[in-house]
């Protein structure tokens, strides 16, 4: 995927370009360094354009709140040499790509706002290690706090009696939170596990284990390793299957040893996850389904 946004010193240009049935708003990147082929993708920017820039939404609470509105944009980075006719000749030469990747971006602007819109309701559908739970919400005159289990593919959650009384909003902001802190201590201690047993077994071309591992929230990414060799992960991967979570660990245990994406780096990665490009790839068109678009 290429970059969107032009670095210092690159020129740009804006058009259109018809793609199937929709003209397709495009900006196109003008690269020094780039020979002879070109790269695109879509995206879903902010309607900079629209006059109703802010599309007006209420809440249960009746409260106003204003959303930007997207369209799709084609980003396209291309050599400086070519002229812009040439460019839109070669994209029309590749619609059926242009439409694919639009299509995809789509998908995954839908998905990023059901995900922002996650329901806390009965019956809402959850993701944990791969499967699918569905959520029970049961309220028990015992219980004094709100508790979490995983069982019989339902992600239960046992409520004091009387919070049934509480108005919608605030009762589903104290149940996303009880379920947020629940998938984050399952990470913590899964991700824990998974980093040990990684660190111990490849150690030798580690160099050194890590200094400490935790569960954390990134906007956009999945995970990290510090100068200090603190690895943190990012806790909504919980979501995700056990070999796609390794590799994220086993990327991150690598920055141990390389704190780059050199050849040697991903030589490193390759060594201790032979089908690594396979999860990467499955991160880049699935991730969005997990959280992060």
């Amino acid at each position: 995927m290429p970059p969107v946004r032009p670095a210092a010193g690159e020129k740009t240009t804006e058009t259109n370009i018809q793609v199937g049935s929709i003209r397709l708003d495009c900006i196109v990147i003008f690269s020094a360094k780039r020979k002879k082929t070109l790269s695109y993708t879509v995206r879903y920017e902010n309607d900079k354009t629209d006059a109703g820039l802010l599309k007006t939404e209420f809440s249960e609470e009746e409260d106003i709140i204003f959303t930007p509105s997207k369209k799709p944009v084609l980003f396209v980075r291309a050599p400086a040499s070519l002229s812009l006719k040439e460019i839109q000749s070669v994209l029309l030469e590749n619609e059926k790509n242009v439409i694919e990747l639009l299509e995809k971006a789509t998908q995954k602007e839908q998905a990023a706002q059901k995900k922002s819109k996650q329901s806390y309701k009965n019956g809402s559908i959850f993701h944990y290690m791969g499967r699918t739970y569905t959520l029970r919400l049961i309220y028990d005159e015992t219980e004094k706090k709100i508790h979490v289990h995983l069982l019989d593919g339902q992600l239960q959650v046992y409520l004091p009696h009387k919070m049934i009384d509480l108005a919608e909003v605030e009762r589903e902001k104290k149940i996303k939170k009880a379920v947020e802190d629940f998938y984050i201590e399952q990470a913590d201690v899964f991700f824990n596990s998974r980093v040990d047993y990684f660190a111990e077994k490849y150690l030798d071309l580690l160099g050194k284990k890590p200094r400490s591992i935790k569960a954390t929230y990134y906007k956009g990414k999945w995970g990290c390793c510090t100068y200090q060799n603190d690895i943190r992960l990012n806790w909504i991967l919980i979501q995700a299957e056990t070999p796609v979570i390794d590799y994220i660990i086993v990327h991150e245990l690598c920055h141990i040893r390389h704190k780059d994406h050199s050849k040697d780096f991903w030589n490193l990665v390759r060594t201790i996850d032979p089908k690594y490009k396979e999860k990467r790839q499955e991160l880049k068109e699935n991730g969005w389904i997990l959280g992060i678009k």
